[in-house]
Formats: C-alpha cells, sequence, structure tokens
C-alpha cells in the first residue's frame, strides 16, 4: 500500500494563509518521520514549498532515509482558485523548490485540499507536464462537493499530458461512496473498523495524513490566539490525535507500505501504474486495487 503525508502547518494552510509557518510542523514532521523509520516504511512526502524553504532540514532526512519527496504547491492556496499562469507559477515554484533542496526529481504532485476539477484539469495537467511530472494522486473518484468532482468527468486530458493519476482510497457501502483511509477519517474512526477493510485487501491503496495530526498541543495554542474556533474545526481538525502516533503503528505493523516512486516508478518496479475502467458513471482512469465494496 501507498502511504503519503501532505505537509503543511496548520496553522498556515488551515486556518489562515497569511500566518507565518510554525516550527510545529518542524517537530511533527519529525515526528512522523521517527514513526516511520522505527517501523521500517517508507512514504510519499507531498511538500509546501514555503515548509521546505524553511525547514530544509526536514527535506535532508526524507531523501536520506529513502522516502520520496513530491510537490503539494507553494503555500497550500487551491488550485482551482488559480488562473492558468499562476497554476503555471506555483507549480514551477514548488518543484523548483523542492528538486534544489533534495536533489532529487520530483516526479508526483497533491493539489493542496485535492483542489482539482475537471474545468482545471488542462491547465493543471499541462503545468505537470511542463515540470516533467509522472504523476498526480488529487482526485477521490466519487461525486461529492467537498472533493471538487460533482459531474461525469473524462480523465483524457491527463492521459494526453503523459501523466498518472492516483486516486485516493475510498469503499462502497450499501451503494454508496465514502472516503476513509486516512485524514480525520483515520483519526476519528476506530483502527478495527480500517483494519477490517484493509484485511482482505493488502495491496495498494493510498493512504495519506497530515503531520499535524500527531500534535496534542497545538489546540491549547490556537486557543489562547483565537477564542472562537469553530466548533466544527474542533471535531475535524482537533479530536483524537492523541491516539493517531499509536494507529499509525499497528497500522505500519499490519500492513506493508511504501511510496508512489518505489511501487511504480523504480526501475525495480514490475507494476503498471493503471488500469482504465468505469466507475460512478465516469470514465475514469484508477487503480482496479483501490475499489473496495462491502
Amino acid at each position: 500500500m501507498i502511504f503519503s503525508i501532505d505537509v503543511e502547518d496548520w496553522s498556515q494552510s488551515v486556518l489562515k494563509r497569511s500566518n507565518p509557518v510554525s516550527d510545529r510542523v518542524y517537530a511533527n514532521t519529525m515526528h512522523v518521520l521517527d514513526i516511520l523509520s522505527a517501523n521500517q516504511s517508507k512514504a510519499t512526502f507531498f511538500t509546501l514549498a514555503n515548509v521546505a524553504e524553511k525547514f530544509p532540514a526536514l527535506i535532508h532526512r526524507m531523501v536520506k532515509e529513502g522516502h520520496e519527496v513530491a510537490s503539494h504547491g507553494v503555500n497550500h492556496h487551491n488550485i482551482d482558485a488559480m488562473t492558468k499562469a499562476q497554476i503555471h507559477q506555483d507549480i514551477e515554484h514548488s518543484v523548483k523548490t523542492l528538486e534544489d533542496i533534495s536533489g532529487k526529481k520530483v516526479i508526483g504532485f497533491r493539489a493542496p485540499n485535492f483542489s482539482i476539477n475537471e474545468d482545471v484539469f488542462e491547465p493543471f495537467c499541462e503545468a505537470l507536464a511542463a515540470q516533467e511530472l509522472r504523476y498526480d494522486s488529487s482526485l477521490f473518484s466519487i461525486p461529492v462537493h467537498k472533493y471538487k468532482i460533482t459531474k461525469k468527468y473524462s480523465l483524457d486530458t491527463f492521459k494526453k499530458f503523459g501523466l498518472d493519476e492516483h486516486y485516493l482510497t475510498h469503499i462502497n457501502v450499501a451503494g454508496q461512496d465514502f472516503p476513509f483511509f486516512g485524514g480525520g477519517y483515520f483519526r476519528l474512526f476506530p483502527y478495527a473498523m480500517t483494519k477490517y477493510f484493509h484485511h482482505q485487501y493488502d495491496k495498494n491503496a493510498v493512504f495519506y495524513m497530515h503531520p499535524y495530526e500527531v500534535d496534542t498541543g497545538e489546540l491549547a495554542e490556537i486557543k489562547k490566539l483565537y477564542q472562537d474556533i469553530p466548533t466544527k474545526w474542533l471535531i475535524t481538525q482537533f479530536v483524537r490525535r492523541g491516539a493517531v502516533p499509536s494507529k499509525l503503528g499497528r497500522l505500519l505493523t499490519d500492513f506493508e507500505f511504501s511510496s508512489f516512486e518505489n511501487t511504480y516508478y523504480s526501475e525495480a518496479s514490475s507494476l503498471r501504474p493503471q488500469k482504465y475502467i468505469e466507475k460512478s458513471g465516469a470514465s475514469c482512469t484508477i487503480n482496479e486495487s483501490l475499489v473496495y465494496t462491502i
């Protein structure tokens, strides 16, 4: 399976874009790296350029320990809110920054907030191809508004630019598709539920998380600075953070994880990235092993 981390600072990327990147993202990412190291697991780190610029030591450790460094944009601005020129500038800046610090070619991208939709496929794919990227992992193949895809769509544009799309994993329950394998879903759902869904499917599902999800002290600090924290944020962003490190340890023990690069794009890989199938009324490109029905 694929283990992916969106490296961003909660205060800057979620609360307020104009906030400076805090030291918390450094400590939190180091914590996640420690957990991966203890379990001898590799991962893909989709990293914001503003984090890499402030904390290049994070990138150096990722490379040293055999993880993949991929792009998450510059400062967590949504792709679908940008002009064509801004999309190109953001992706070029982020990729160049990461390559300069890591000394390695960046081949992957994940949009902040999974913010791509069919209206921006053309300039988005054009920008990825211009930087010689090989894949994107910004889509859930489910028609829900939160993940931007709300109507029938085609990934012909991705194929035209020679790009692979690796969807985020979801499940189908009673005919309805739900995301669950990462982020707040992993935090809030019992671990037994996560393990049950994947016990029979030890394949290349895509898990995702953020470094701040292991940070139990952030809420107290945020409350000192901002008196009114929306209840929705309290639930979706902070509840059960303390349980995440131990759950990650169990996950990494129960399943074998690696990066997109090692799994699909290394010289030793024997896997083809994708199969083309019909899903949810949409013509799309998808890893068949990512779709589970219970």
